[in-house]
């Protein structure tokens, strides 16, 4: 399980977006709060403001099961960092995920938990089933007890790449070394309408 971030330890979420949280964690939500979108975007960031405000246990996917996902990732394609392939979608991905957001049920069900991860692949599964991000969560699951809020942090594309750049995440180096095919291919694509049209809550940041 991972602890909640230092929120010294993450690059600056714009103001608007922090205010936008703080109105968020006053709400009435779920015990599960899930905060998606783009690398890079300010999801860690988000997730350590909103785990402050609501008192929450953290799990971040990049803390969750690293190790494994790397050495899965090397022997099949030879990129331990590779989370955009078709392969990573097919073979890893969706167990990881399962075994992610199982975790956080069992959590919540004594305290509120905040998840921290892309869900990329489930958000583009919702938008083609026409249903909330929450519901397919929540199938996926196999659970209704548990009440699931989400939130989509919402960043412009240069922002994401400085960030990334700044952060000097050693995932990130694909990425930036064929910066105008992440763009096109990722950051470019339907996922930018989906994301925003299937959660709950827009943060801009």
């Amino acid at each position: 399980m991972a602890n909640p971030v230092n929120p010294a330890q993450s690059l600056a979420f714009s103001p608007i977006g922090t205010l936008g949280l703080e109105q968020l964690a006053t709400t009435i939500g779920g015990r599960v709060t899930i905060v998606c979108g783009f690398p890079a975007s300010g999801k860690t960031t988000a997730t350590s403001v909103l785990s402050r405000l609501l008192s929450a246990v953290v799990l971040d996917k990049d803390q969750f099961a690293p190790r494994l996902e790397e050495s899965v990732m090397a022997e099949l394609t030879g990129n331990p960092y590779d989370r955009d392939s078709e392969l990573y979608r097919r073979v890893v991905s969706p167990h990881l995920y399962l075994a992610l957001i199982q975790q956080a049920f069992t959590i919540a069900e004594r305290c509120p938990v905040v998840v921290d991860a892309p869900f990329l692949g489930y958000i583009r599964t919702a938008a083609q089933r026409g249903i909330r991000l929450a519901d397919y969560v929540r199938s996926v699951a196999d659970t209704s007890d548990i009440a699931i809020r989400t939130v989509w942090v919402d960043t412009d594309t240069d922002r994401i790449r400085g960030r990334m750049q700044r952060r000097g995440a050693e995932r990130d180096e694909p990425k930036l070394s064929d910066w105008n095919s992440y763009r096109n291919t990722v950051l470019h694509s339907d996922l930018a309408d989906a994301g925003p049209a299937v959660t709950d809550h827009i943060i801009a940041n």
